[in-house]
């Protein structure tokens, strides 16, 4: 099995590299390759990009680094025609990770959302964006599992890795 991840923040690099660990473990062939930070690196991802490298809020910031992630993208999207894995999971991230979706979707890839966009506080008219695009929506939050199975999008309530990171303390 192989995974393509996309995670662009420290957080989401946190949470997928305990899924990459888990996965790892129920099947030792299962291979990770994306853009990651170095957690998800640490944890048998091979790294395309040092996603999280690029981290960035507000418009004023992501303007000068446009060029980067488009060059960032069309690696990506090289990478996924080249190598077609077995899926795509995408974490959080969704000014970037709509593009990888919308690729991955192209060229007949599942696409997974783990910890999707909270399209329910600040653009619920994005909906449209899941449907096209995303053929899992798996979710943190009971609500969120609720609204997204509302809307139509094949959802799943999985828990916070949150949680869990509070139960190893």
């Amino acid at each position: 099995m192989r995974f393509f991840f996309s995670a662009g923040e420290a957080s989401g690099d946190l949470h997928a590299a305990k899924l990459i660990r888990e996965l790892t473990r129920l099947d030792p062939g299962f291979e990770a390759t994306g853009l990651c930070g170095p957690r998800m690196k640490a944890a048998g991802c091979r790294q395309l990009f040092p996603l999280t490298d690029l981290a960035v809020m507000g418009f004023w910031k992501v303007l000068p680094a446009l060029g980067k992630f488009y060059r960032v993208f069309q690696l990506a999207k090289k990478d996924l025609a080249a190598n077609r894995p077995d899926a795509v999971v995408l974490v959080d991230f969704p000014g970037f990770n709509w593009h990888i979706a919308a690729a991955a979707k192209s060229l007949g890839i599942p696409v997974i959302y783990w910890l999707p966009p909270q399209l329910w506080a600040w653009a619920p008219w994005r909906i449209r964006k899941v449907r096209r695009n995303v053929d899992l929506v798996l979710c943190a939050l009971p609500f969120e599992y609720e609204w997204f199975k509302d809307r139509g999008v094949d959802a799943r309530f999985v828990g916070s890795p949150f949680f869990d990171e509070v139960d190893e303390k």
